[in-house]
């Protein structure tokens, strides 16, 4: 497995939370393939731990879509379909709609500067073609606007599925990162809106925002597929 070797510098407290993010890590900037096998075994012995913690990692990375069980019982990295891509889209407009009309509700000064500060690293990010930066400054962004809604269960839900929605991020941006800046105005309106106070519009500018961010994913998907007619993006190579 790639660059596990750096594995042997983790400490032995929360093994399965490191184990945890450094696979999902991996999963999320594709160095582990969709449908490649991950096995306790390899990994456990590649960092150096029993198979206890790195069984507990991949039972977390299930649980947040990220890796799914074989037939064998093995577990490979999950697939990005474009049914999967739809589901995680269509949950995240149903979440975060409600939270962002929340937000407008609840919303402070002191958030609105709090707002304004990620609002303009993420689209500094964008400018300088920061693309790892900028799926960082989105989800700081989430989370923030995540408190200010106030609804720790929606919050909960909303955070197992981050993971996913950062894979498919970074899937849709690398193929092609000039259309991120027409997918972000709709969400600097959404912050526009939240800061005003005005939940119905604050609501919209994300279902847009997931909107433009859907067809950035299936164009390249299609680009994928024309360079490689028999490869889909998503597919194990």
């Amino acid at each position: 497995m790639k660059q596990l070797a750096q594995a042997n510098l983790l400490a032995r407290n929360n093994l399965s939370d490191q184990i945890f993010h450094l696979i999902g890590d991996q999963i999320v900037h594709n160095d582990l393939i969709p449908g490649e096998l991950l096995f306790e075994t390899k990994i456990s012995k590649e960092l150096g731990v029993s198979r206890s913690p790195v069984r507990d990692a991949l039972h977390m990375l299930e649980q947040i879509w990220l890796v799914e069980r074989t037939p064998k019982g093995s577990y490979q990295v999950t697939a990005l379909s474009l049914d999967r891509i739809q589901h995680l889209y269509e949950t995240a407009i149903v979440i975060y709609q409600f939270v962002f009309s929340k937000a407008a509700e609840n919303v402070t000064p002191n958030d609105v500067a709090e707002l304004e500060k990620l609002m303009t690293n993420l689209e500094a990010s964008i400018k300088g073609n920061d693309f790892e930066l900028y799926i960082t400054n989105v989800t700081k962004m989430a989370q923030k606007i995540l408190i200010i809604a106030g609804n720790p269960m929606i919050k909960r839900i909303a955070i197992e599925l981050m993971p996913a929605a950062q894979r498919v991020q970074w899937a849709s941006i690398t193929h092609l990162p000039g259309q991120l800046k027409t997918v972000v105005t709709h969400l600097r309106r959404g912050y526009e809106n939240i800061i005003k106070q005005k939940p119905e519009e604050a609501a919209k500018a994300f279902k847009d925002f997931c909107m433009a961010h859907i067809e950035v994913v299936i164009d390249s998907l299609n680009q994928s597929r024309d360079k490689n007619p028999a490869k889909k993006l998503g597919n194990a190579s």
